[in-house]
């Protein structure tokens, strides 16, 4: 990656000169197409995102790099600052305070406190980051998070890249409190993934790197969020318990540091309020689907939040060009925080308690379905597009947005209250959950090994494909049962027969494809969710005949591997012997189920 200094200038910009910490405000529109970037965006007021010509200027000091380890920042909101301006000078500083907002409807106070800290802190860190430099040898840890910069940080870009090389650059004599060797830990051990030369070495480096990020969490700031935003989007993650408290000490950090605000009209420098508006909605998108997945409360709600999603304007590039595959990379990043949306509607229609109550869905659905036609209808054509090699990110994005809309249609299939006309629309939520799983294993059929394996994936993607795996059992299982004996010929329907065969059909190109992807490209991801499916298919009862031989085959292929021995070794792995029918409505008809440990891995 480039440094500042080597980057071209757009025509135009100012003539100033470059330095490598990005703390001047920058300005210039990135010149993004408006024929894209409007709609997708949402962007309702792009004065939103406009400086005052007096005000380019103008320096502000950063709130991140002012703490130290003998002070701590915490934000304080309306019901603690609503008196404030008895005890506090009309001078937006002091010894205590500190004013970033001077807009009268929303104050924003961060007080200075005595850090009380325990244990080693930044100490321990650089100890733990000595142990995981000897573990991977002089250059490998170099070459990991140079492969976290190329192939992570463009589609999930929480970290400052000018400020991470910067650091990374540091020599050792000038390292000093705030040097980052925690969330080196993390980027480093992230990145084993990428490289299957040291893929055995996961398990003795993350227990590691999960040490440092226990270490940041006893002194609270923008790194510690960012550490933990990494260890929580690392993959293989099987930890539950840990990474739950993770998340929630992760959105406790984000309140302590106000992310949860609008912060374009703070006094902070540009490349702040950028990472906090990024990392904020990386910690959405990754609550929300802990949430889907584990069937638990999100930590984080609409009526708490004021972030505006982000925009292209809110990368790191500034006033400097960039190439196309970062920009197709922050575009699949902002299509993720918008499928994180959707999430968040599902989750409140159908999941949460309130919802539980309600007699009828059918709004709901409908109101999810609108959500996902009109981003799928605003995409740009770099998000849309199978064909040659993707930014990295973009894949991710796609087989995302697939798997939003397979678990629609899982709604559809098992929301009895959804009619049409009076009438039951039983065969047309068979025939959307066909044809939308169509659409998810034509997908994985057209990736490509060499460059799509090995590029950005979220945990969760491991998580749609066993939803879209176990949404195919029940079609088979539905449609492969006879006519029922009812006298009334609505209740009576059942989907036609070619629903059933094209179902057991996809069902087989399906298993073809991951086990490909699992055996011969040691595709983790597939891999993942293989053995979620082999443990959901020993606690089904009844399997319809049609796949008693995919499960055979996918039963078989569940061999001790050395990559995922770590499991159990950081947390609970009792979802290994779970009983899966309870979760996805397989029950069989000779059977009970009874509840379990929830199947798939943990973000």
């Amino acid at each position: 990656m480039p440094t500042r200094t080597q980057m071209k200038r757009r025509p135009g910009s100012r003539d100033v000169e470059p330095s490598i910490d990005l703390m001047s405000p920058v300005t210039e529109d990135i010149g993004e197409p408006s024929s894209f970037v409007r709609p997708i965006l949402r962007v309702l007021d792009e004065a939103e995102e406009t400086m005052d010509e007096s005000e380019q200027d103008v320096w502000h000091d950063s709130l991140d790099l002012a703490n130290n380890d003998f002070e701590e920042s915490h934000f304080l909101g309306a019901s603690a600052v609503q008196d404030l301006d008895l005890e506090v000078p009309t001078t937006p500083y002091s010894s205590n305070f500190r004013q970033v907002s001077q807009d009268p409807r929303m104050r924003a106070f961060f007080v200075k406190s005595p850090a009380f800290f325990y244990g080693h802190g930044e100490t321990a860190s650089k100890v733990i980051a000595g142990r995981v430099y000897a573990t991977l040898g002089p250059t490998w840890p170099q070459r990991l998070i140079q492969k976290f910069m190329q192939v992570t940080l463009p589609a999930f870009p929480i970290v400052n890249a000018m400020r991470l090389m910067a650091s990374i650059e540091t020599p050792v004599s000038q390292q000093n409190a705030s040097y980052p060797h925690a969330l080196l830990c993390g980027i480093i051990g992230h990145s084993i993934t990428y490289e299957s030369e040291v893929r055995l070495l996961f398990s003795t480096v993350w227990k590691d790197a999960v040490a440092a990020e226990d270490e940041e969490y006893k002194a609270p700031r923008l790194q510690t969020l960012h550490l933990a935003l990494i260890s929580l989007a690392t993959r293989p993650s099987q930890a539950h318990a840990v990474n739950a408290m993770s998340l929630a000490r992760s959105v406790a950090i984000a309140h302590i540091l106000g992310l949860h605000l609008d912060c374009a009209g703070w006094s902070l420098p540009r490349w702040e309020k950028s990472v906090r508006k990024r990392a904020w909605w990386a910690l959405i998108v990754l609550d929300k689907w802990t949430a889907m997945i584990h069937g638990r409360p999100s930590l984080i709600h609409r009526i708490n939040r004021s972030v505006p999603l982000p925009t292209l304007k809110d990368s790191d590039w500034g006033e400097f060009t960039s190439s196309q595959a970062e920009e197709d990379s922050m575009r699949s990043f902002i299509g993720q925080c918008e499928l994180a949306l959707v999430i968040e509607t599902i989750l409140d229609g159908f999941y949460s308690q309130e919802s539980q109550r309600r007699t009828s869905h059918a709004e709901d659905l409908s109101r999810v379905g609108a959500e996902v036609d009109a981003l799928q209808a605003r995409l740009p054509a770099c998000l849309m597009s199978r064909k040659g090699n993707a930014a990295t990110g973009v894949r991710c994005f796609q087989l995302t947005l697939l798997g939003v809309r397979v678990l629609i249609a899982r709604l559809h299939v098992s929301t009895p209250q959804y009619e049409v006309g009076g009438k039951s629309n039983e065969h047309g939520s068979y025939s959307l959950a066909v044809s939308v799983i169509d659409d998810f294993v034509l997908f994985l059929e057209e990736l490509q090994p060499d460059s799509d394996y090995n590029g950005f994936w979220f945990p969760h993607c491991s998580f749609l494909m066993t939803a879209t795996f176990v949404l195919l059992l029940r079609v088979i299982r539905k449609t492969g049962q006879p006519p029922s004996l009812s006298t009334n010929s609505d209740s009576a329907s059942v989907p036609g027969s070619h629903l059933h065969g094209d179902a057991v059909k996809l069902a087989k190109r399906l298993v073809d494809t991951m086990l490909v992807a699992k055996e011969q490209h040691q595709w983790e991801v597939a891999e993942t969710a293989m053995i979620s499916w082999a443990d959901i298919l020993r606690s089904t009862n009844n399997l319809p005949s049609e796949v008693v031989e995919l499960a055979n085959r996918i039963q078989g292929q569940q061999q001790e591997n050395p990559w995922m021995n770590f499991i159990g070794q950081l947390g609970d792995d009792s979802w290994l012997n779970g009983e899966m029918d309870w979760m996805f409505g397989l029950g069989g008809a000779g059977g009970q189920s009874q509840p379990g440990a929830l199947g798939q891995p943990a973000l």
